[in-house]
């Protein structure tokens, strides 16, 4: 890759003007405006190379990653027979985003993001790999994959912090929107195919193939991100501290009450939703009683909810969408939770989990895209990574939580028991600060 220079000085701003919205310099060349009325100007952020090759190769990267993800949860289960282990194992996944994520942030804003994508990709390639050959020889044990689940969740938060800021350095400003809810949607999709493939590969007895997938489409992704170029005109110069560039991140927080909300609000799904993913297995085995071939059903339909969420939005809200929709987006989809807990019926559980997934993909875009917009460039790896800790960092103890919960008392009360602790919170988010009810992106796009 062709070698990147750190600006030789930058000059400090001060916090209040960090908080007034400025121009952003925006990607690289090569990213022309869309103009017109049809679905290419619905979709402005197609309209860059570098975007499309992006999110091409990302999809066939989180396919397999998908696949590891339900074989993984799949093998814990045969191996352990206990949920409460099913919420370590996913908490030893995401509990390194505690650990690592705003190291992460300073350095997406220091070093060559796609460098650093790269080398994280191969790292984890590494990690799924060594998990394929455990498994197919049959020496596999629960505490191997707690300990590469932890590995691969380090890679994890190393990375996304630099891969959250590229999305939108791939695009002109005004299409970040567009660029996010399109990288929802290529997420999602991916999760509608991942788990159905997996789900037969299970019931063929080929766990192992789901890992070596991964492995693979983790190197397909290094690949394709090695052949990208992006501005490097943004980062941080090389001479200042760690501790300096990170504490320059915390302090702009601090001081816009608008982000500090968006960014605090992202850890309640993250405590009191997201647990439902490590339940499903519960759900599909001892609930529904649909077994393996059941449990890719079971994500699948999430995966088509956020499919149809995340076009939707790309769609119908390219500029990015509002506070409004945001807090509507988690306060159905923590209905849509609660249905599905206290489910016992197969279609209703499939409804449930495709409006779960739908109104989780609304939020989480909207919430990423209206930070992006309120925070200048320089200082967007640093504040996206402490949105990732709030975001992941809260899942491990969430996990803990409805696992130890699903283990006395059953996953129906962990799981609706997380949805109403979301809709109170809810609640006193939306009457405590009307002002980030009444965000819009596209107001904030100068």
């Amino acid at each position: 890759m062709r070698e990147s220079r750190i600006p030789p000085s930058h000059t400090p701003t001060t916090i209040a003007e960090e908080i007034a919205p400025i121009p952003d310099p925006g990607p690289a060349p090569h990213a022309p405006r869309v103009a017109g009325s049809g679905l290419a100007a619905r979709l402005p952020a197609l309209a860059s190379p570098r975007y499309r090759r992006f999110i091409g190769g990302a999809f066939v990267g989180n396919v397999g990653a998908w696949m590891q993800a339900t074989a993984q949860g799949w093998l814990v289960l045969g191996l352990t027979d206990s949920p409460g282990l099913l919420g370590l194992t996913s908490a030893a996944q995401t509990a390194p985003v505690l650990l690592l994520s705003l190291v992460a942030g300073v350095l997406a804003d220091r070093v060559d993001r796609l460098r650093l994508l790269v080398a994280v990709q191969v790292c984890a390639a590494i990690v799924a790999a060594v998990l394929a050959a455990l498994t197919a020889t049959g020496t596999v044990m629960f505490w191997h994959v707690a300990v590469l689940a932890f590995l691969a969740g380090c890679t994890t938060a190393l990375g996304t912090p630099a891969f959250q800021a590229v999305v939108s350095s791939l695009v002109e400003r005004s299409a970040i929107g567009s660029a996010i809810a399109l990288n929802s949607a290529q997420f999602n999709l991916s999760r509608i195919i991942g788990p159905a493939i997996a789900g037969l590969a299970i019931a063929g007895g080929g766990l192992a193939l789901a890992f070596w997938v991964n492995a693979l489409g983790l190197l397909l992704v290094a690949l394709v991100l090695s052949t990208l170029r992006v501005s490097q005109a943004s980062l941080v110069r090389a001479e200042a501290s760690l501790w300096s560039n990170l504490v320059d991140g915390l302090r702009f927080v601090r001081a816009n009450q608008r982000v500090a909300v968006l960014v605090l609000l992202a850890g309640v799904p993250a405590l009191f939703v997201l647990n439902y993913l490590v339940l499903l297995p519960v759900y599909a085995r001892d609930i529904l009683g649909i077994g393996a071939p059941g449990l890719g059903l079971l994500t699948a339909a999430i995966g088509v909810g956020a499919l149809t969420g995340a076009v939707s939005v790309a769609l119908l809200r390219p500029s990015g969408g509002s506070g409004r929709l945001m807090l509507a987006g988690l306060a159905v989809g923590s209905s849509a939770l609660i249905v599905f807990a206290l489910s016992g019926w197969l279609p209703l559980s499939l409804g449930a989990l495709a409006v779960l997934g739908g109104c989780q993909v609304a939020y989480y875009a909207t919430t990423n895209t209206l930070i992006q917009v309120l925070v200048p460039a320089r200082l967007r790896g640093r504040v996206m990574s402490l949105y990732i800790l709030t975001s992941w960092g809260a899942i491990p103890f969430g996990n803990l939580i409805s696992g130890g919960i699903a283990e006395r008392f059953g996953a129906p009360v962990a799981l609706a028991g997380g949805g109403v602790a979301t809709l109170a919170i809810l609640a006193l988010v939306a009457i405590r600060y009307p002002e980030v009810r009444g965000l819009r992106a596209s107001a904030l796009i100068v």
